[in-house]
């Protein structure tokens, strides 16, 4: 990394972002300087990195959600460049603090799925693998929250509304897509995903639907202004919000809208691709690719790989077949079995009735297969990818992909037991386990500085950094009371921080010799928030009635709940 060259390119970038000198610029053109400034550095790595890439086997990442976080300090961190950063804007008169803060966190996601996705490509580009990452660009993402009389508020996040200098547009490598009622393009944005001391930068790709013409020009100069943008606008709202609420036919038939567009787009990317490095034989196209479905939104992608091999290339059923079966891996997130993620008949064949027909004859090779196997039909109907009316994401996945696993040990077992135990008790070669785990670069060495210069002191480098595992060696410092003080004031000093950001922007005042109980995830009927509240009842109670010495805590929450939850507003109110 040429670090001298960084900060010298710095003020330029600046001065390019703002219109004005470095001290002139905000915040925000700060922000945007700097992230220019790391763009030119990676640059020439992403483009290598790229050309490796394509030669070789490589996964692409499927996920409706990607949780990426503020990417400054995540890439300035990566790239070794943070001291560097901060000497750079303290001389343009700002303070790098305040403008990593002018960052709107990229609103691509939601919760532990999306969080996940985000780890797993910052884990693989740490490590060299050849993987890249497919989602929609959501113009809104989830949603800003706010509060009126304890109940919870939604607002449009136009978190890109101002620019965002990690993405990166690419319209000369657009594909269409087409839907039985509309045919929309798709525009590749590109954002780089740094990894920790290495030269590897890995892509996430995201995907806008645009119109394929802008507005009817001659309705508009005849003076019919809405009619001119209706299809526009049509089209817009395929990527204009993170999972719009489906609590109606038409939300519904949105949200499947939205999950065929990014994985058509991608799968026509994927074999243009194949056909440009590797030759005309998409019998091998298994040999160079894998896809990982990030739970069932990206399901629809086995049924179109099998439409654009039969249709577009003229393969055989059997052939495709084998193709898509040796592609496909399918991650559970749900061990609930009738919480997975089931569509009515209906909105398929209003889509794209020709997926609803290989839809259909997947069905019925499951059925005839299956009965083979000799299968009682009560059996048969409960495992079949359509029944009663309704087409069954996560059997179609659990039927077609070669793997399948849950995001820790324990949920592995239940899905194996329980949530797809027919299909356990049937493929038990498939399911194997891989823990949702979240990167150490974010979550330790990027969000708690001091600890994570102690780890590093004490270990006697930052290799830890890219291997957890060697802080095993730290436990004989747990009898070192020096070690244990300074542990214990690096943690007064992060609740302290925690208190001040908390009084800055909710005027609350609380007290950091307090216990801190922090949970901060998605707010589910079902999930931990709701055991917490109990708990407080219970804590309250042992105070107050049973005279208990408790040692004082505070109890901090943050958490959403999905616009059409009711009964989790309910619990938030």
């Amino acid at each position: 990394m040429n670090t001298s060259r960084f900060e010298q390119s710095l003020p330029g970038h600046i001065r390019a972002a703002a219109g004005v000198s470095p001290s002139s610029a905000t915040n925000r053109k700060a922000w945007s300087g700097l992230s220019s400034a790391v763009m030119e550095q990676i640059a020439d790595d992403w483009e290598k990195t790229k050309e490796a890439y394509v030669k070789g086997r490589q996964q692409h990442y499927f996920s409706a959600e990607f949780l990426q976080g503020r990417a400054l300090l995540n890439n300035l961190t990566n790239l070794g460049l943070v001291e560097q950063a901060k000497e750079a804007m303290d001389g343009t008169g700002h303070e790098l603090v305040d403008v990593l803060e002018a960052e709107h966190d990229a609103a691509l996601g939601n919760g532990g799925l999306g969080r996940l996705a985000a780890c797993f490509l910052d884990s693989a580009v740490t490590q060299d693998y050849p993987v890249t990452g497919y989602g929609l660009l959501y113009r809104y993402g989830l949603f800003r929250q706010s509060f009126d009389n304890g109940f919870q508020k939604e607002e449009p996040d136009a978190w890109m509304e101002n620019g965002y200098d990690f993405i990166v547009r690419r319209a000369s490598e657009q594909w269409r897509v087409h839907f039985d009622d509309m045919e929309v393009r798709a525009i590749p944005y590109d954002m780089p995903i740094t990894g920790y001391g290495t030269s590897n930068v890995g892509t996430l790709r995201l995907w806008k639907a645009e119109p394929i013409d802008e507005f009817d020009y001659d309705a508009f100069n005849s003076q019919r202004f809405t009619e001119a943008i209706v299809e526009r606008e049509k089209v817009m709202d395929i990527c204009r919000v993170l999972y719009p609420n489906d609590t109606t036919y038409e939300g519904k038939v949105l949200r499947v809208r939205q999950q065929y567009f990014f994985v058509s787009a991608s799968l026509q990317e994927m074999i243009n691709s194949f056909l440009k490095h590797h030759g005309d034989d998409l019998t091998k196209f298994d040999d160079f690719n894998s896809i990982q479905l990030n739970d069932t939104h990206p399901v629809l992608a086995i049924p179109e790989l099998l439409r654009i091999l039969l249709d577009e290339h003229g393969m055989g059923w059997d052939e495709a077949w084998k193709v898509v079966t040796n592609t496909f891996a399918y991650t559970n997130h749900t061990t609930l079995a009738e919480a997975l993620e089931t569509w009515e008949v209906s909105i398929f064949q209003k889509l794209f009735w020709r997926l609803w027909e290989l839809i259909a004859e997947i069905d019925r090779r499951f059925r005839e297969d299956m009965a083979q196997r000799g299968l009682d039909q009560q059996r048969i109907e409960y495992m079949a990818p359509v029944s009663n009316g309704y087409v069954h994401m996560a059997w179609i996945a659990s039927y077609a992909a070669y793997s399948i696993n849950g995001v820790a040990a324990l949920h592995t077992e239940i899905i194996k037991a329980d949530t797809l135990s027919e299909w356990h008790e049937m493929w038990p070669e498939k399911f194997n386990n891989k823990t949702n785990g979240v990167t150490p670069r974010r979550w330790v060495d990027m969000c708690n500085p001091g600890l994570s210069a102690l780890l590093t002191r004490l270990s006697g480098s930052d290799s830890w950094v890219t291997n957890l595992g060697e802080l095993k060696e730290l436990r004989k410092y747990a009898d070192d009371d020096a070690v244990m003080n300074e542990l214990m004031s690096i943690k007064k000093a992060n609740k302290a921080d925690f208190a001040t950001w908390i009084h800055n922007h909710q005027g609350a005042e609380i007290n950091p010799d307090t216990i801190f109980d922090v949970q901060i995830k998605r707010l589910h009927e079902y999930k931990r928030q709701l055991m917490n509240a109990l708990y407080i009842l219970d804590v309250y109670f042992r105070i107050t009635e049973d005279g208990e010495e408790v040692p004082p805590r505070t109890f901090i929450f943050g958490a959403k709940a999905a616009p059409g939850y009711v009964r989790a507003k309910a619990i938030i109110k």
